[in-house]
């Protein structure tokens, strides 16, 4: 996959599901079978998953100038699939919250090959 609509891809996903995580919580609680109303974790994360959906808009734009926030998208994305598999197997998440991550998981192994396979930009 190109590297362009690669990111533009992951942009989109962290928009679709970050922004709902803030102003929609209601409906997403009950889509994804969450129970209680939002913690502030749940906000901070929020948070930071639009601040990375941000990130990858900018790839998107640039591949090149922008490389290095790959390496960091990988790591932030595998980070949360390994806390959000780990409390779904100790039965703290429901399932679907730990279906969603997959496309983390993807992603991260997408980002991963982008890096392998581009060349690294000759420093100036």
């Amino acid at each position: 996959m190109k590297a362009r609509p690669l990111f533009a891809i992951a942009a989109l996903f962290n928009f679709l599901v970050g922004i709902p995580m803030l102003v929609a919580y209601a409906p997403l609680a009950r889509l994804l079978g969450l129970e209680g109303p939002p913690t502030v974790w749940f906000h901070v994360t929020a948070a930071i998953v639009i601040v990375f959906g941000y990130a990858y808009a900018r790839i998107a734009q640039d591949p090149v100038k922008y490389r290095p926030y790959v390496l960091l998208g990988a790591i932030a994305k595998l980070a949360l699939v390994v806390v959000i598999y780990g409390h779904w197997l100790n039965g703290t998440v429901p399932g679907p919250v730990a279906l969603l991550v997959t496309a983390d998981l993807v992603f991260a192994l997408l980002f991963a090959a982008y890096l392998r396979t581009s060349p690294t930009p000759a420093n100036p």
